[in-house]
């Protein structure tokens, strides 16, 4: 269902030849984050990187190239989804943290982060 939803939203997008390969898992619970960091590991750097979230809202920061670049922050509510393709897919991103009790969505509160890439 999930390879289902994200090769949809890469076609959405104008990424026709996206082939999901990976799924991250993270969960965020009150008070954990994600520093600044770029997702280039992968062979192919060319495709979308695909983030789902689900759970409480979080914030999700977005700089640019260089680590010094200038930041913006963007509210993520559950079921949104974030497309990291093009110049934007190899930018310096964080996640500053949830706003909790926002979804109920989780037994014990949270945010639970799908990160769908293409490796080769």
């Amino acid at each position: 269902m999930i390879k289902d939803l994200v090769i949809a939203i890469a076609k959405e997008t104008g990424n026709n030849d996206f082939h999901p390969q990976s799924c991250l898992i993270n969960l965020y619970g009150k008070g954990e984050k994600l520093g600044m960091h770029r997702d280039n590991t992968e062979e192919n750097l060319s495709a979308p990187i695909i983030s789902i979230s689900l759970g409480d809202t979080g914030i999700f920061v977005l700089g640019g190239k260089l680590r010094t670049d200038k930041t913006r922050q963007y509210i993520v509510q559950s079921g949104d989804v974030i497309v990291m393709g093009g110049e934007s897919r190899n930018f310096f991103h964080a996640f500053k943290g949830t706003v909790p009790n926002t979804s109920n969505l989780l037994k014990n509160g949270g945010r639970l982060n799908l990160t769908i890439r293409q490796v080769n």
